[in-house]
């Protein structure tokens, strides 16, 4: 459909014409599909899947209500998991008579085992490789990211109860104080496979009179760029080019929309930053690592009511006189952009991730967050920011395109680039 017109004529929906859509929809725009995780909890009981629910319910709220103080104790590690397993077993089999049946006694025990140690009804989500985000909408409106694709889980929480007690066994694993914070994010390693970043949201600011919940998921054992091959996110081609822009490029930008892969993609990056250089790494939590010498990571550090106490800025300031020549961010979004720019413009090397719509309106929103709390104007900080020599976009998990800026056109206020990659299904 044409959509140009001059400035006389009726605008577009007003001339009498059908309106024919660009974008036909799909069963994926108006259905939420569902990923299967619940059947793998569901195990062959003799009681009903109700009567077993019942028990569970009973079982976790005597330990969680009742027995709050041992429950803080068990959580928190102060008390053995053995001495756990000890006193629930003989709750069920004093309180319930079909818990005298071995195997939905053993079935049981594993359920509660999930709820109080592990990761409850999310944790067959976390254990697919192929997720990499968890969303708790509401206790029965669990979402799931999987290669940049969300789907609505048939994993649910029992009510809104559970879900708060859930979510308070977060904090208390990880010495977190939730239940007075409107909003807080944290880094939780008791996982064997993965560090997971939560963020949570409490009642005082959400909607709704229970939490909101995100996770993502950072492999422990990162993947590299092999892996990534396999993975379908790049290819041996960019392989090479990516570990020679690790040397030769000043400043290098990885973007794309939330869930693209891009900290995936920079954890893989940093491993080929040359030996010779002292790299120093900021991240609001801790999903960016190696094993290589020469590294110092740093993260932000929140107050008693979730506000940070040292932000992003702040350890971006401090970086200017640390001796760090290579400069990591594991996602920007304010005046530490600023900073990185400065160190960049001092003869120094960095590296980062940015949420962004395409390859070339990334270095604009780049100079948007350098703007922040400074005197610089809009056309000053792009100027600046051409040392940001290489632009890698993704989406999917997918690398779709990678720019090269070679300068910056004074004249026409554009930035002059080389078409490096672009991907062909």
């Amino acid at each position: 459909m044409d959509r140009t017109q001059s400035s006389y004529e009726l605008p577009m929906l007003n001339r009498g014409v059908a309106y024919v859509p660009e974008a036909g929809r799909t069963r994926e725009d108006d259905e939420a599909l569902v990923y299967d995780a619940a059947s793998t909890l569901k195990k062959r009981t003799h009681i009903s899947q109700i009567e077993f629910e019942r028990i569970y319910v009973d079982t976790m709220r005597f330990f969680a209500v009742q027995e709050r103080l041992q429950f803080i104790q068990y959580q928190s590690g102060q008390k053995p998991t053995a001495e756990f397993y000890r006193d629930c077993a003989a709750y069920l089999q004093r309180n319930f008579e079909s818990m005298k049946n071995e195997n939905d006694f053993n079935i049981m025990m594993n359920r509660i085992s999930l709820a109080m140690f592990q990761y409850d009804v999310l944790q067959p989500l976390i254990d697919n490789k192929n997720t990499s985000d968890i969303k708790v909408c509401a206790p029965n409106d669990i979402r799931v990211r999987v290669k940049g694709k969300a789907y609505k889980s048939n994993a649910t929480f029992i009510d809104d109860a559970d879900l708060f007690r859930f979510v308070e066994g977060l904090g208390i694993r990880n010495k977190v104080d939730i239940k007075s914070r409107p909003m807080i994010t944290f880094t939780d390693r008791h996982d064997e496979n993965y560090i997971l970043r939560f963020s949570v949201s409490s009642p005082m600011v959400n909607a709704v009179d229970y939490p909101y919940l995100h996770i993502r998921k950072v492999p422990k054992t990162k993947p590299y760029f092999d892996d990534l091959i396999k993975a379908g996110m790049l290819t041996k081609d960019l392989k090479l080019y990516l570990i020679d822009r690790a040397k030769t490029s000043r400043g290098i930008v990885f973007a794309g929309p939330p869930g693209s892969g891009k900290t995936t993609a920079l954890n893989a990056f940093i491993e080929y930053i040359p030996k010779t250089r002292e790299s120093l790494v900021i991240q609001e939590n801790d999903e960016l690592y190696t094993n290589q010498s020469g590294f110092m990571f740093k993260h932000v550090c929140h107050g008693f009511q979730g506000e940070p106490e040292v932000t992003l800025e702040e350890l971006a300031k401090l970086a200017l006189v640390e001796g760090c020549n290579e400069f990591i961010i594991g996602e920007v979004k304010g005046g530490e952009m600023r900073y990185a720019m400065t160190l960049l413009n001092a003869g120094g090397y960095a590296a980062l991730t940015v949420h962004s719509t395409n390859a070339y309106e990334t270095l604009n929103k780049l100079a948007d967050l350098v703007k922040y709390g400074s005197d610089y104007s809009y056309d000053e900080a792009r100027q600046m920011l051409k040392t940001f020599d290489t632009v890698v976009y993704m989406e999917g998990y997918k690398i779709r395109e990678i720019l090269e800026c070679t300068g910056y056109d004074t004249e026409k206020h554009e930035y002059e680039y080389i078409y490096i990659y672009r991907y062909m299904p």
